[in-house]
């Protein structure tokens, strides 16, 4: 089979009609839902929504070009585009959260990140469908090709920094802020930003995620105390 040139649904509705199911949820038990909870809406939309692969795609029957933390990485040459696929099972991490809170983050979460990231830093990032292997799924994803180089650590400071981005560190990493957004940012190690032939930095691929209520005094010391 082959990957469809245009996404059966656009990545902005999926997330915003994940969410409404989210907080319907939230609203009627009083409190987030869990990952399974997400697991599970997100499955049950898929199905509805005809999104499942139950074959890998011919474009993908290749070794991959890239591997990372979260996927397996092809170049489409005739969109010039890169398709990405995540791990089995595997959608990221958060950006940080509460003690009894889980690190990974949901397939809900993940397609967010996404969406986000077209949103504020002019991403054209697509919702292709997930590939379901039994009970377990891989989502996959495209997104343009960028030309250019990575970042140097000091371009990626200086440009959020620059967009009202705060600093601070977690897990000993580099993250940033953005209060007014009310937005968290980590995973901006150089790779993640290209530098383009015009100078201008492009993120590619950033861990980014609405910040809860409970956890943005704690941010804002980090980024206050930041060194």
């Amino acid at each position: 089979m082959d990957i469809p040139t245009n996404p059966r649904i656009t990545l902005e509705v999926c997330v915003d009609e994940l969410r409404r199911r989210c907080k319907a949820i939230s609203d009627l038990q009083g409190g987030d839902t869990y990952y399974e909870e997400d697991l599970q809406l997100f499955k049950q939309f898929c199905q509805e929504n005809d999104l499942y692969f139950e074959e890998i795609p011919k474009e993908l029957d290749l070794e991959p070009d890239e591997e990372g933390n979260e996927h397996q990485v092809w170049f489409h040459a005739p969109s010039n585009r890169y398709i990405k696929l995540t791990w089995t099972n595997f959608f990221g991490l958060h950006v940080l959260q509460r003690n009894n809170d889980e690190e990974k983050a949901s397939p809900i979460d993940y397609l967010e990140r996404w969406h986000l990231n077209n949103t504020h830093f002019g991403d054209d990032a697509r919702f292709i469908g997930v590939l379901k292997l039994g009970e377990d799924i891989r989502i996959l994803i495209d997104q343009p090709a960028i030309m250019g180089v990575p970042a140097k650590e000091n371009e990626v400071k200086t440009y959020f920094s620059n967009n009202g981005w705060k600093p601070f560190s977690v897990n000993n990493n580099l993250a940033f802020y953005h209060s007014k957004l009310n937005l968290v940012i980590s995973d901006t190690h150089p790779a993640n930003l290209i530098k383009m032939d015009n100078g201008l930095l492009a993120p590619i691929d950033l861990r980014i995620e609405y910040l809860r209520d409970s956890l943005i005094p704690t941010v804002k010391r980090l980024s206050i105390n930041y060194r």
